[in-house]
């Protein structure tokens, strides 16, 4: 297990995550733990699937996370091999004091590390950790993956076109992944990036891996984004197995301003009190205990109406 600690030269953004509530350990698999943002948290990691001798490791990381978050929120890539997934269940169930949350996520290995950074560095500007994990889905949406591939014989997702797996035979090519609009696999060829790029309004980072692909293709990329601030971190233990290939550079562009994010996320989502946990929340069923309770309906804000003039007697006597 490795343990991302506040690093001193960060003790600024170390002090304004305490100016706010305290949000939970994250404990992920798979991936490893990188300071993106400058304002994480605590953030735990088993590098690879724990095996049934780490149970108790698995266990006693669990209870180390909840003492000092109050809560453990599990990111589990759902394209990590091994028996993670059942193990954290099995110590759910034997902890039985709602003291871990598990989450799955579909993102790569650099994007998975990146949510980990953007979840811990968030959960002190939410109501509380119900929303954090609810919002979780709406945060991975916040990711732009781009990566490139010296081959994509081994690519499963996205998928390549046969056309392209026949090029990739041929040496010297090169592919784009771009996850915007959505994920798919493009040829690379004289003009650089060659791939869809989204427009980036808010303030962003660039994370990039390097496993000795051509970095010169991210640097393209970069430039079409408007030149992001680029955060290098070491190659990800898992990006050649995901993406198939020992040849290729990971990056990801993220939201670095998490005090907006949080804001906007929140106002979106219109949170609600869970009607069996009573954890406030942002999605059904409740992330924290399962409840599939519809939110409950906020009163229509209709104009008043005028009121009726009063009836006046006729002549005869007789209203009208």
């Amino acid at each position: 297990m490795v343990p991302v600690v506040p690093d001193p030269d960060h003790s600024k953004a170390s002090i304004r995550t305490h100016e706010h509530t305290e949000g939970p350990t994250v404990l992920v698999f798979g991936i490893k733990p990188e300071r993106f943002v400058d304002s994480e948290g605590r953030i735990d990691a088993f590098l690879q699937a724990p095996t049934q001798d780490q149970t108790e490791t698995l266990v006693e990381a669990v209870r180390s996370g909840a003492q000092a978050g109050g809560h453990v929120l599990a990111i589990v890539p759902q394209w990590l091999k091994g028996d993670t997934l059942l193990r954290l269940q099995m110590v759910e169930s034997a902890l039985d004091d709602e003291t871990l949350t598990i989450h799955e996520t579909p993102l790569p290995p650099l994007a998975a590390a990146v949510l980990a950074s953007l979840a811990s560095a968030l959960a002190p500007h939410l109501p509380s950790r119900g929303v954090l994990v609810s919002l979780l889905g709406d945060i991975e949406a916040e990711l732009h993956v781009f990566t490139w591939l010296g081959s994509v014989s081994g690519l499963s997702t996205p998928a390549a076109s046969l056309s392209q797996h026949l090029a990739s035979l041929t040496p010297g090519s090169a592919f784009g992944v771009s996850s915007y609009p959505e994920p798919t696999v493009h040829r690379i060829g004289r003009e650089a990036p060659g791939v869809p790029l989204p427009r980036i309004d808010r303030r962003a980072r660039l994370a990039v891996s390097d496993h000795g692909g051509d970095g010169s293709w991210v640097a393209a990329v970069n430039r079409a984004l408007g030149d992001l601030e680029v955060r290098q971190v070491a190659p990800t233990p898992n990006g050649p197995s995901w993406w198939g290939t020992g040849k290729l550079v990971e990056s990801v562009a993220y939201p670095v301003d998490v005090e907006a994010l949080a804001h906007e996320l929140v106002n979106a989502a219109d949170p609600w009190t869970c009607r069996w946990c009573r954890e406030l929340i942002a999605r059904s069923p409740c992330p924290m205990c399962g409840h599939r309770g519809r939110p409950p309906r906020r009163p229509a804000l209709t104009p008043a109406q005028p009121s009726a003039p009063a009836e006046q007697p006729d002549q005869h006597g007789a209203r009208t």
